[in-house]
């Protein structure tokens, strides 16, 4: 009998055998995984995530903000066991918040005060999960810092070459970068749910940022190149998934503030060619988790849009190989177990009703009135 049924539908069959069979099975390891970060990176006399399992030394920013966005959806899915974490947590990382600058942000390490260099993509990415805990909880302290973050990652904005976020604070690096400006978008996006008085004026700095990243870094395939040299104009170019991932899911806020079907048309284009990151063999994003989990957000949003099955599909396979990797060996540092963490609770989510009555709700609570 199966000699006649042709290796997908197998494939499919087993697969929807197994999901039946596992009720919860993305919660329960998502739990699993969590669980893991905790017993082995949290540090208890700073109160945030050490880097390494057999190291002191703090991480950084950028990496804490995936595991606070892992702690907001284990919260939103097990409030007893993470809602009080994730409250200590968030006061616990006031010790990357400088306010003794005229424009306050989020430093790259602890900091006392001292005005070093910030990154403005660190901040994007802090002001995305804040404006998540807030939906999550209702909580008005993780709204005004994320209109604080917000208002330090748009003073990145200036018209050399044409406008575009920059890197660094200090331009450092002396780029603008996909990496900066597509999450600062979404923020906008974001924020702009619940700042009804300013909404207007942040969708409007999303089509800015998402039309400059488009005219700057956009490659004729649809996906995004690295970063541009602002001295010279060089392109650098290397594809990442959280790249178009960010912009995807950009569009996407775009088409709900708006209506206008050129930026959802856009999104789908750019869904359809992420496949070019997949692996020929085994159908897995080829970049490392802490680019790749990015996509899978972005495939699970652009799911809830046009619920066409492929999004749903290469989500599934994604976490479904991540986690049997980390169940083999465990990642020996932070970041790479949260974001299969954050990956896990969100593919949950997808499954569950409860999980997706909130990003509906969050979806819907961005359409156009």
């Amino acid at each position: 009998m199966l000699k006649s049924i042709s290796a997908p539908l197998i494939v499919l069959l087993l697969t929807s055998w197994t999901l039946a069979a596992e009720p919860n099975k993305y919660l329960k390891q998502a739990h699993e995984v969590t669980e893991h970060i905790n017993d082995t990176f949290f540090d208890p006399a700073s109160g945030v995530y050490r880097k390494y399992a057999d190291k002191p030394k703090l991480d950084y920013v950028w990496l804490q903000s995936v595991a606070f966005a892992n702690l907001v959806a284990a919260a939103r899915n097990e409030p007893e066991v993470y809602g009080p974490q994730l409250e200590k947590y968030f006061t616990a990382l006031d010790g990357y918040w400088d306010d003794k600058v005229e424009i306050p942000g989020y430093e790259a390490a602890p900091t006392q005060g001292n005005g070093s260099d910030k990154y403005y993509d660190d901040n994007a990415w802090m002001a995305i999960t804040l404006i998540e805990a807030y939906e999550t909880n209702e909580k008005p302290a993780y709204l005004k810092r994320a209109d604080e973050t917000l208002d330090f990652v748009l003073s990145g904005w200036d018209d050399e070459i044409g406008g575009g976020i920059w890197w660094h604070q200090n331009h450092k690096d002396g780029t603008k970068n996909t990496c900066a400006n597509g999450p600062s978008a979404v923020a906008c996006l974001q924020l702009a749910k619940f700042q009804k008085e300013d909404s207007a004026e942040l969708v409007d700095w999303a089509k800015k940022i998402v039309d400059w990243t488009c005219n700057a870094l956009q490659d004729d395939d649809g996906l995004f190149d690295d970063r541009v040299v602002v001295k010279t104009g060089e392109i650098k170019r290397g594809k990442l998934t959280y790249n178009t991932a960010l912009i995807i899911r950009a569009q996407l806020g775009l088409y709900r503030a708006t209506g206008d079907e050129k930026y959802l048309e856009q999104a789908k284009r750019l869904g359809k060619a992420s496949d070019w990151f997949l692996d020929a063999q085994t159908g897995v994003y080829r970049d490392a988790l802490r680019y790749a989990h990015f996509m899978v957000e972005a495939d699970l949003e652009l799911y809830r849009t046009t619920k066409e099955p492929y999004l749903l599909d290469r989500a599934r396979r994604n976490v479904d190989a991540w986690y049997q990797d980390w169940n083999a060996d465990k990642p020996n540092d932070m970041m790479t177990n949260a974001c299969l963490g954050r990956a896990l609770w969100l593919m949950g989510e997808a499954e569950s009703e409860q999980g997706q009555a909130f990003w509906n709700h969050s979806d819907e609570l961005g359409m156009k009135e």
